[in-house]
């Protein structure tokens, strides 16, 4: 048997990192898969495609909202062929710790180093732990991590996973530091539509359809007359958000979640319909999955 492989945002220590694990564990049990870190997500995506390689990537955060390199870039792909879609998604705890060098006087940061999400989530206890230090964004939490474990800032704290803080040997603030309790991240797995997988022990929370509109008429009216096509076969939609298309300003596309859980065939006569129905108001409807969504249990 081939090997899966899993590609993740990297280097090893990130969120997306123990999300891979916690996936291949579940939805890959017993099968063999080599773990591949990736240090964007543009590499993870302009990776050759194939039945066995998948992606495990984060699509959406409780607080800082939708990953958005990770929808633009399944839209970007949709056309190719052997475009890649989302397969399942877990919803995972997300917790952030600050993480420093041991000795480090704690009154004396200067800098706090992290990926945009993960200091975003972390603003106000930022300002409150450090006051005066100034935010520098890397390409991963667990990179800004290995920063501080080489020596890189002499006078700054981390913000990242105490599995990093562990690869590292560092020292770690004992509380979580994010802004808000029930911090949550919906991790993707991403891979050709004809991939199958086992049934995890996980709960099952939602069947859901992510969909991307284009062409939504600027007139009066026109995104509620899409909308509505929803409202009246009777779909849910849990997630709705626009995103420029980058020609021109006032050009959106909006992304938006459907839940398809009542259906027992997923929702695909439903969204037929309202696809042919979108079609006469000239707006296309690209789907990028059409897929479980689990909770692990406990």
């Amino acid at each position: 048997m081939s090997a899966w492989e899993l590609m993740y945002l990297g280097p090893e220590g990130t969120h997306s990192h123990e999300a891979a694990d916690r996936i291949a564990s579940a939805l890959l049990a017993g099968e063999p898969v080599k773990q591949v870190a990736m240090q964007s997500f543009d590499e993870i995506f302009e990776a050759p495609k194939s039945a066995q390689r998948l992606a495990c990537v984060p699509i959406e955060n409780s607080i800082q909202g939708s990953v958005w390199q990770v929808w633009d870039a399944l839209t970007r792909e949709h056309r190719e062929e052997g475009a890649r879609q989302i397969l399942a998604a877990v919803t995972l705890p997300i917790h952030q710790y600050a993480i420093y060098r041991e000795g480090l006087d704690l009154a004396q940061v200067d800098e706090v180093v992290s990926h945009p999400q993960a200091l975003a989530q972390c603003k106000e206890h930022i300002r409150l732990r450090f006051p005066g230090a100034r935010e520098v964004a890397v390409s991963s939490t667990a990179e800004a991590v290995r920063q501080i474990a080489m020596g890189e800032r002499a006078r700054a704290v981390a913000i990242g996973s105490r599995r990093a803080a562990a690869l590292y040997g560092l020292s770690v603030w004992p509380e979580p530091f994010e802004d808000r309790p029930g911090n949550v991240t919906r991790f993707a797995l991403v891979g050709s539509p004809e991939v199958a997988f086992a049934k995890p022990s996980w709960s099952l929370t939602d069947w859901t359809a992510s969909l991307c509109l284009r062409g939504v008429p600027h007139r009066p009216g026109g995104l509620a007359l899409a909308l509505h096509t929803f409202a009246a076969a009777n779909l849910n939609l849990t997630r709705l958000e626009s995103r420029p298309v980058g020609d021109t300003i006032g050009n959106y596309v909006y992304y938006l979640d459907a839940s398809v859980r009542p259906y027992a065939d997923r929702g695909e006569r439903v969204l037929s319909v309202v696809r042919d129905l979108l079609a006469l108001q000239g707006v296309e409807i690209l789907a990028l999955g059409v897929y479980p969504v689990y909770s692990p249990a406990g």
